[in-house]
This record gives structure tokens, sequence and C-alpha cells, in this order.
């Protein structure tokens, strides 16, 4: 059924929020915030986020080796999302690498830094750099919507492209900026120190800024196929992913997996991506849960939550002959959907 909202549209219009939901929505938990972050504008905490820190003159050239990205000819202020592979061109990490006047800053799950802190360390003899797992002293928010990007315009300085970051302040609380698509177009990840991460809460709330509920900020992220940690399972390839044009360069020089990557550039396609599955549930089924076709598993669920839009959700790793047919996920119907950028904002008359 379609299921109508009103929601503020830009310049103090009125609009009509419409979506189509093909079973009832889920209970209030999972939609607190949803809205906002998808029809306007909201905030989350993310806690503890993963930070692989490298400084040093060669920081750059030697972190270059290790990623699908083109990192040693960026510019101070910009970065690049990549992916880091072993020998056989299998992900260990996906993650947005910033180049900085001291070195590089990876940002990343937080279940993954310290491993790709000792992957890198493991790699490092002469080369003139320090790598630092940062993560217990970094903390993060989001902010996600339509609209973000503009309300924080009107506070800091804010950075726009994919990649660019800025060393700002919000009500005078040193943040770092980071332009991501994690929710979507226009999101932007605040990294701040721990110790700042309460002040710059209680300066959210108090500019009346929009909460968003971690179940509506996962809703979100799945909806958009962003990857997490728990979305990379094992013997994982780049491509699977679905980022190659923002992860992977096939112009830079040689780096740990290229052969695989280039290989599978070759060939065309992979036999499998990363999906969004619709299933026809009251509630999500648990990661793990295998995505059927005629009873034979094509796919497997690395995460599931409760969505607004379709009630439950999941991604996975699923076989493109599953794409355009009827599945079956935990006894539910399911299929494989793209992903829908936000609402279409109509102003009523």
């Amino acid at each position: 059924m379609a299921r109508e909202m009103w929601s503020s549209a830009p310049r103090g219009r009125r609009g009509r929020v419409v979506f189509v939901m093909p079973v009832p929505p889920p209970p209030a938990s999972a939609d607190h915030g949803y809205l906002d972050l998808r029809g306007a504008s909201a905030w989350a905490d993310l806690g503890l986020r993963g930070t692989v820190v490298a400084t040093g003159d060669d920081a750059a050239r030697f972190v270059d080796k290790f990623t699908t990205a083109a990192v040693a000819a960026l510019d101070q202020a910009a970065g690049t999302e990549g992916f880091f592979c072993d020998a056989k061109g299998h992900v260990l990490a996906h993650a947005a690498i910033l180049r900085t006047a001291e070195g590089l800053v990876i940002d990343c799950d937080s279940r993954v830094a310290g491993m790709l802190r000792d992957h890198l360390e493991h790699y490092h003899i002469r080369e003139r750099l320090d790598l630092v797992d940062a993560t217990a002293d970094t903390a993060a928010f989001v902010f996600g919507g339509p609209q973000a990007a503009a309300w924080l315009a009107g506070r800091a300085a804010v950075p726009t492209r994919l990649g660019e970051h800025v060393q700002t302040s919000l009500g005078q609380i040193p943040v770092h900026l980071v332009a991501s698509d994690m929710l979507g177009d226009g999101t932007v990840l605040a990294r701040v120190a721990v110790a700042a991460a309460q002040p710059l809460r209680d300066w959210l709330v108090a500019q009346g800024l929009p909460q968003a509920a971690s179940a509506a900020v996962e809703a979100v992220r799945i909806e958009e196929r962003y990857p997490s940690a728990v979305d990379i399972p094992e013997k994982t390839l780049p491509q699977e992913l679905d980022r190659t044009a923002r992860a992977i360069s096939f112009t830079k020089g040689c780096y740990l997996g290229q052969e695989t990557v280039a290989r599978l550039d070759a060939l065309g396609h992979v036999n499998r991506t990363l999906s969004l599955v619709a299933i026809d549930a009251a509630a999500p089924p648990p990661p793990g849960t295998p995505v059927l076709l005629d009873r034979q598993e094509i796919g497997v669920l690395t995460s599931a939550c409760l969505s607004p839009r379709w009630a439950a959700v999941g991604l996975g790793l699923v076989h493109r002959r599953g794409h355009a047919a009827v599945l079956s996920v935990a006894g539910a119907a399911a299929r494989v959907v793209a992903p829908v950028p936000g609402f279409c904002m109509e102003p009523t008359p």
C-alpha cells in the first residue's frame, strides 16, 4: 500500500512525501529519525570510529602499495574511498583514506582498525612512517538527509565532494568533517576526540537538530548498500561490493592484490554483488540466513533490519542470476531491489 507523510520542504513550503510500502510499517522504534534522514536532516552518534593514522615522509607512498585507491597523488584535504586486500585480492577492509599535512588518516569500521594497522605494519620495513591505531581516541557522528550539508554550512566549513575533509569546529568544539555517502548523497561524517564527544552531543541537542536512532541509521545504511565490516565476509572480492568507480583505480601503480582485481576487470563482471534484498516479513531474519532461488542457495544475508520503506530488508552477496527473480528468505518471498535515493518531495498547491 502507499503511505503518505508530511515533511517541511525547502523555503518553508510543505511537501508531500510518498513511498510505496508493500507491508505494514514496522514499530516506531525503527522509524525514529528515519524520515528526517530521508527527507530533511538529522544527526546520530556512531560511537568509537575505526582510525589508523599513518604519519611520516613515506606514509602516502607506503599505504598506496596496499590499497585499490590512488593515494600517493592526493592533495592535502582530499581523500578517497578504497579497499585493502590480501595477496589473493580478497578484501580485508573498506575505508576512507584522507590525506593530511602529516600523512594519512584511514577512517574505517572500528571492528577492523586494529587488524588493518597490524596488516600494514607487517609489511613495514625501512619506510619512514609510523602506524597507530587511534580508534580508542576517536568518536564519530553522522549527519544525513538532503538538508544536512546546508544545516552544517550555516555553522562551519563543510566539505562537499566525496572524500574531501576539513578541520573545523561546531559550537567551538574541534571536529574533522568528511564528505561521505554512508547514508546517501550529502552525508557528512564528524570525527572528534573522545573527550569532545559529550560536549558535541550537548551542543547538537541544544541546536534542536533531530537525532536519529541507531535503528534508523542502520535502515538507511542498508537501503543505500553501504557496506560495514559484517557485510564483507572472508574471500570477498573488491568488485563484488559494487563500489568500483569510487574505490578502485585501474591506472595507479602496483599494490597488494592487484593481479586479481585486474583479472576481474578484464573478465567484465563478477558472479555475485552486494545486493539489497526486500523481504515480505514483519521481522528481519538474522544475519547468516540463506537467500534461496528455487530452493538453491544463491547468497547469504550479512546484515538485516526493519525498514519503513520495505518492512524487512537485508544486505548480502547475491548471485546475479537472482537479481530479477522471485527469491525466498526464511520462508518469506523476497526480491533484490535497486537502492532508492530518498523520498520524492512534491510541493502542494
